[in-house]
This record gives structure tokens, C-alpha cells and sequence, in this order.
């Protein structure tokens, strides 16, 4: 099979790609990216092959998908890196438009990473609209899909409560891509736990969330390749254990060997910064909505356990995680 991962140099869909080519697989593995953008870490890895395939220039699809059997899509502008990045134009339209030219190819399946809807904050976060309104499309293109709904990614979020240590050993990171906003918010507050012993939440800090690994999504992408059981299906996954920020507070403190303080943010100073921003960086107004969301909604997908057990997938815990990164240089 000829598998093609668009997005493959962010940090998802480089981990797929990573995954696949240490395993050695028989599959054909391409890496679609855009001209622009950086393809150095790919280029280290062996057996990969690319290809250009650009959701803002639909003219791509023709060469890009030849051959391909199936589709791994990973790409997302939620944190922008070039400019012309929209959610709108990039996230919704351009993937809507790559699902009508894998119809047109015959793709085999179609495996979409979406992200855990939040029921009551769904229509206030732009993100959770697009990837809506991508799978109510894919789900009617005909096409065999596999949807993936992941919970907040641990390396993502994690380096918000003020640290590097979730960046540590990253060849590819979401965090510190070019996006202005997301580098000057990060820059304030990236020592606050190793250098303040603060740690920074949202309102009380007591919502519960599954976070994931970015390895984990990876692994569960793979395990839907060619899988039986992953067709015409949506599959919510997340991390083995439902943890408050309270709870990660802990587990840093133990890491650490002492205690932390707490900064919190008042929830509606992230409300208004919602409101306020997509005026004139609807990237920065996205960002604020998606963590009003994550930190007033519990974010606990259906049947983990049996889900992980399904596709036998081992799921790495927020404290393996973080102990796995605390030995490695800063």
C-alpha cells in the first residue's frame, strides 16, 4: 500500500511518518507537505518519499495523490506557521476539497484526525467548527474513513502550565513554530515552574481531561491503516487516566520534590480574549476560545480502556510521560 501523510511536518504527522519507517513496514511511505515548509527532520528518516500536496492550492491533489491508496491527514493551522494559514480557507475548505479529490482517485481510506468535540462550547471554539463540518462531509463523501477524535495532546498543552520539559527530545514541535503570538505568550511564562515555582491554570484548575501523547494519536492512526475495525468509524481516544491541572500540578511537585504555587487565570479574562482578538488574529481569538473549552469541560472519551485494548495500543500516562522527559537535557 501507498500511504501519503499530509501534514507530515508538524509535529503529528512527522511522528507518523516517523513510526512507519522504524517499523519498516511494507507500506510505500509519503510525506505531503507544502513548498514552503521545512522538510529537514523527514529528510533523516529513511525510506520516506514526497510529495507536495498543499490544501491551499487544490492543483496539488493531481500529483500528489497518483498512486496513493490511502490518506493519513494530520494538517491543521490552529497554530499557524506560514502566512495565508486560515482555519476557514486551510482547515475546513482545503480538507473538504482533498476528500473530493480522494473520491476522484480512488482512495481506499481515508483516515481524518479530528478532535474531541466539547458538547456545550462546541459553536464558540472555530477549530471544533471546521473539523464538524470535515467529518459531516467526509462521513458523506462515500469514501471508507476512519475519524480520530483526540483529547488535548500532553506536548501541547502541557507546556502552558509554564515549562520546556514536554518539549524536551522533540525533533518537530507544535509550540515553537513561527506563530507570533503562541512565541511571546510561551517566552513569558516558559520558566515559571523551574524558575517562579509557579504554575500557571485556568479558573480552578479542576476540569478533567484524558490528555494524550502526540505518540499515542500516532499509534492509533497506524493501527487504522488497512484495520476493518477502524472503518466507516469514529473513534474517541485519550490518555488512560482523566486528570484535573490540579493533578499534573502534583505530579511536577513530585518530580520536582517540592511544592508549587498556583497562578490562575480568571476564565472570563480568556472569554474576552476570544471575543476580542479574532477582530485582528483569529488564530490568537481560536487559541483563546480552544482553552476556555478545554479548561470548563471535562474531556473523557468513551470506553479508553476497551479502545486501546481494540487496537492494542499502549497509552502512555501523563506521569510516564513527564519522567520520561525530566531525564532527558534540557
Amino acid at each position: 500500500m501507498n500511504i501519503l501523510i499530509v501534514g507530515a511536518t508538524g509535529q503529528l504527522g512527522f511522528t507518523i511518518v516517523r513510526k512507519l519507517s522504524e517499523q519498516k513496514t511494507a507500506h510505500s511511505i509519503f510525506a505531503g507537505h507544502r513548498r514552503t515548509s521545512n522538510t529537514k527532520p523527514l529528510e533523516r528518516l529513511q525510506n520516506v518519499n514526497f510529495r507536495i500536496v498543499d490544501l491551499l492550492d487544490s492543483k496539488t491533489f493531481e500529483t500528489g495523490l497518483r498512486d496513493i491508496d490511502i490518506i493519513v491527514t494530520t494538517a491543521t493551522t490552529a497554530t499557524p506557521s506560514q502566512k495565508g494559514d486560515d482555519l476557514i480557507k486551510t482547515d475546513e475548505s482545503g480538507t473538504i476539497a482533498l476528500i473530493d479529490a480522494a473520491k476522484s482517485a480512488g482512495i481506499k481510506q481515508f483516515i481524518y484526525v479530528s478532535a474531541l468535540p466539547f458538547p456545550k462550547w462546541e459553536n464558540t471554539v472555530p477549530l471544533s467548527r471546521a473539523k464538524r463540518k470535515v467529518e459531516s462531509h467526509l462521513k458523506r463523501s462515500g469514501l471508507p474513513y476512519t475519524i480520530i477524535q483526540p483529547t488535548a495532546f500532553m506536548e501541547v498543552y502541557f507546556p502552558f502550565f509554564g515549562t520546556t520539559v514536554p518539549l524536551r527530545g522533540a525533533e518537530v514541535n507544535t509550540v515553537e513554530r513561527p506563530f507570533k503570538f503562541s512565541n511571546d505568550f510561551f517566552a513569558g511564562i516558559k520558566n515559571d515552574i523551574e524558575q517562579k515555582e509557579t504554575f500557571n491554570v485556568i479558573g480552578k484548575g479542576d476540569r478533567k481531561n484524558a490528555f494524550i501523547s502526540v505518540e499515542n494519536v500516532a499509534d492509533f492512526c497506524i493501527a487504522a491503516i488497512t484495520n476493518p475495525k477502524a472503518i466507516n468509524r469514529t473513534i474517541e481516544i485519550g490518555g488512560p487516566e482523566g486528570l484535573s491541572p490540579l493533578d499534573i500540578k502534583k505530579i511536577f511537585e513530585r518530580l520536582y520534590g517540592k511544592p508549587l504555587k498556583i497562578k490562575s487565570t480568571p476564565p472570563f479574562v480568556i472569554r474576552l480574549m476570544s471575543k476580542i482578538l479574532p477582530l485582528f488574529n483569529p488564530a490568537a481569538g481560536n487559541i483563546m476560545a480552544l482553552n476556555y473549552a478545554v479548561a470548563n469541560n471535562d474531556a473523557l472519551p468513551r470506553d479508553m480502556k476497551k479502545t486501546a485494548e481494540e487496537f492494542d495500543i499502549k497509552l502512555i500516562h501523563p506521569e510516564e510521560f513527564l519522567s520520561q522527559k525530566f531525564d532527558l537535557p534540557s
